[in-house]
């Protein structure tokens, strides 16, 4: 069944076909207005769901637009970049690259096992995509596997931004992120906005990547282990910061990568 909105103008954007829909909003396939003739469709638009325009969930997600298109003046090669945007109307919306890649759990379930290093890596560019918000006082609030992309270079971004707050402000009295990886100072609620939030829902998609990686030594996965165990700690003081992790995540991954690594010209000595 065709949404409403299809083949229709809005903004300078001629909206396609719906790719998905969830929390009050859904994303289109989108192309210039003007390029009706052009069979590519290369990027996405976002919009309130066509259903709820007038509902108070539209109002909802009208705010989770502006707080997208507050939080998008933070520009990092593993943030989700904002092309254009509108908040006016009944119908705010934003518009994005469409990018050529899957959500982290899809990229996971795809690989029978990868290493250590990988993981490390995946989210240490995670890691850094949120300490850009960070550094600009912002706070995702919503870090999952569903938010993060991974194409087939292993570039990952971090997507939607509709649960984006100020740094200290006060959170919504309504839980509106994802139990599975939320700091439980957040599903609680009657908080302000912490860094240390995002940190544990950071801990939390290191610590399920971690185990889909191949069989490592103990003395490679300890030290992993040891920092998933402060990234999730139940008291948010006790979490490193953005810039720790980041730090520690590329010495890990640099140790790691060692072991898989045989230098060039180097054979493995076989027992007579």
């Amino acid at each position: 069944m065709n949404s409403p909105f299809s083949q229709r103008i809005l903004g300078i954007w001629r909206v396609g076909r719906s790719v998905a829909k969830g929390n009050g909003t859904e994303l289109f396939l989108a192309q210039p207005a003007d390029a009706a003739e052009s069979p590519r469709w290369d990027y996405v638009l976002k919009t309130v769901a066509a259903t709820e325009n007038q509902s108070v969930p539209a109002v909802q997600s009208t705010r989770r637009f502006n707080q997208i298109i507050a939080s998008s003046s933070v520009k990092h090669p593993n943030l989700v970049p904002i092309l254009d945007e509108s908040a006016g109307g009944t119908s705010p919306y934003v518009v994005m690259p469409r990018l050529d890649a899957v959500n982290l759990k899809n990229r996971i379930s795809q690989i029978s096992q990868f290493a250590l290093p990988v993981a490390l890596w995946w989210t240490r560019q995670l890691a850094q995509a949120t300490g850009a918000l960070h550094q600009n006082g912002w706070i995702h609030g919503d870090i999952t596997p569903d938010n993060v992309l991974v194409d087939s270079q292993g570039h990952v971004t971090l997507i939607d931004l509709g649960n984006a707050a100020r740094v200290h402000s006060p959170m919504p009295p309504l839980f509106r992120g994802t139990a599975e990886y939320a700091a439980p100072e957040l599903a609680a609620g009657n908080t302000a906005a912490l860094a240390a939030m995002d940190i544990h829902s950071l801990g939390r998609i290191l610590l399920e990547t971690l185990a889909s990686t191949e069989p490592t030594q103990s003395r490679s996965v300890e030290p992993v282990a040891e920092l998933i165990e402060q990234m999730i700690s139940p008291d948010p003081l006790e979490r490193p910061s953005i810039r720790q992790v980041v730090s520690r995540l590329l010495k890990l991954e640099i140790d790691t990568l060692g072991c898989h690594i045989v230098p060039e010209g180097q054979t493995t000595r076989r027992a007579a």
